[in-house]
């Protein structure tokens, strides 16, 4: 029936329901946790097609952008079209083609609001505009998600703010956001305040610390003689970049039984709080993890992905395979007060996403009685939230994250062309990202030579200088991750000619700088 309902009813109705459900939690969860999840896709068909029509109308960028593709805008009349024939947005052939103003609605820049930045290839940081009314669903979203996965509405939080601080996006949006929820304190990627900060306001309260892994790691493990961190309440909240399981576990031992750890998903491109980890969303990496047969099932490959869930309410998102053959997926903006729309964006993350009767079709094929089994794990089944599901394997450009920072493939290669004898002996090389046997990030550099050439340990050294030189002073995120945490240096590996590791490239027009799990 609310499916029907859906289908006929106008946007703003729609959006008024939905700002009625979202103001208040409890109502909130009812909801999600009861409604048919159809009924929630068909909502966010309805309001992709709505945002794509007022595009066209407010946004001039996006106008020419139409114009240039040749795309007939009368033809996109229902879902389905929109789906065939409207084309994909990215930063290549969106964001770096028009101007800054042309791609805010009406071509011009909001008089409230606030810039968020992120680094590229060549350093040179993209801007995104973001208006202040942006932040109301915004708010909503964090809000609900704060409520359920740390039980924010009965507790008294005190949240410490750990990320970056700066112009990028999480550090800003994450501490402007949570103050609205709880009291918060801003310490940036300074362990010595985060330790200061706890000490001063004691172990009865309950604290939240948001930051990037690697750092959320560091702080706890290194600073082990400074504080005790059982006698502390804490919970964790994780972004930036994915983490394993066995991590997760690794650091529950570390602070007081109970304590939660939840990975949240955004990009600067879009916003932060796209997806968030959910209890079960855990409970599915697990069996993943664990089950090779569903793994290959459900994913067809070795690596176990991020699997968070996501509001259909606030993001259109839809499947598509890139060039390369791997799967990406496109998101649409779908609230209408977003100054600088984002429609069939791609970000380029690898992954998929999964509705909510897929995943639990896929469960009970090949697994007996999934919410069992869920339970007996210490799940609530009537907690499950009826909302579709986001899996990220990570970047499919060509980077990978470092503590929040993205190393780019082209950065390497930059430092290695900064000295004329790395240059003559250099084939090939890759990048790949690690964990040690306690569950640190290590960045691997592997370089095979050319032949006839050998390694020596004054040429490691060599490679080393040069590559973390260039990362340095082209990058300025990995430099203020790197800043903070000395761990996340080059480790470089240097192979002779026709490695093993290297065959692949021989079969490719194009070499393969990622090096995976399993490959």
């Amino acid at each position: 029936m609310l499916k029907l309902l859906t289908k006929i009813s106008p946007v703003k109705l729609l959006q008024y329901t939905e700002n009625f459900l979202l103001s208040d939690y409890n109502r909130t969860k009812k909801f999600l946790t009861s409604v048919n999840p159809e009924a929630l896709e068909e909502i966010s068909k309805k309001k992709a097609l709505a945002i794509f029509k007022n595009t066209v109308k407010s946004t001039p960028a996006y106008q020419k952008f139409l114009s240039k593709n040749k795309t007939n805008i009368k033809l996109i009349k229902n879902i389905k079209y929109f789906d065939l024939f409207v084309p994909e947005t990215d930063k290549d052939n969106y964001i770096k083609k028009y101007p800054l103003e042309h791609r805010c609605q009406y071509g011009k820049l909001p008089k409230t609001g606030n810039v968020d930045e992120s680094g590229g290839t060549s350093g040179i940081a993209t801007n995104w505009i973001h208006d202040i009314h942006e932040e109301d669903p915004l708010f909503k979203g964090i809000s609900f998600e704060f409520n359920y996965a740390f039980e924010g509405y009965k507790k008294d939080f005190f949240v410490i703010s750990a990320w970056s601080v700066g112009p990028w996006a999480t550090g800003i949006k994450f501490s402007a956001l949570m103050e609205k929820l709880a009291l918060v304190k801003n310490t940036a990627t300074d362990p010595d305040d985060v330790v200061r900060t706890l000490k001063m306001f004691g172990n009865k309260k309950n604290y939240l610390i948001g930051g990037y892994p690697p750092f959320v790691k560091n702080l706890i493990e290194e600073n082990s003689k400074k504080i005790k961190w059982k006698n502390y309440k804490i919970d964790l909240v994780i972004g930036g970049e994915g983490v394993t399981v066995e991590w997760v576990k690794y650091m529950k031992k570390k602070l007081r039984p109970g304590s939660k750890i939840v990975s949240s998903y955004g990009a600067s491109d879009i916003d932060i709080g796209v997806g968030f980890e959910t209890p079960f969303c855990f409970f599915i990496r697990e069996l993943i993890s664990k089950n090779k047969t569903f793994r290959n099932q459900l994913i067809g490959k070795e690596e176990v992905p991020m699997i968070f869930q996501y509001n259909p309410t606030l993001h259109y998102i839809k499947n598509k395979v890139s060039s390369k053959g791997k799967g990406e997926f496109q998101i649409t903006l779908l609230d209408d007060n977003t100054v600088s729309p984002k429609v069939k964006y791609n970000i380029h993350d690898e992954g998929k996403k999964l509705t909510f009767n897929e995943m639990m079709g896929e469960l009970n094929t090949n697994l007996k009685n999934p919410l069992n089994k869920f339970k007996t794990s210490g799940g609530k089944i009537e907690d499950i939230l009826n909302l579709p599901f986001l899996l990220i394997f990570g970047r499919t450009d060509g980077t990978l994250s470092f503590d929040g920072a993205n190393v780019f493939p082209l950065q390497i290669e930059k430092g290695i062309l900064r000295n004329k004898e790395l240059v003559k002996k250099t084939k090939r090389f890759k990048i790949e990202k690690k964990h040690d046997k306690k569950h640190n990030v290590q960045f691997h550099v592997h370089i095979e030579l050319k032949e006839n050439h050998k390694t020596h340990p004054k040429l490691k050294t060599k490679y080393y200088n040069n590559i973390l030189n260039e990362l340095l002073e082209s990058n300025p995120d990995f430099k203020e991750s790197y800043s903070k945490n000395k761990k996340l240096k080059p480790i470089i590996n240097i192979y002779k000619y026709s490695h093993p590791l290297f065959e692949i490239d021989k079969h490719k027009v194009k070499n393969i700088y990622i090096v995976k799990k399993g490959k």
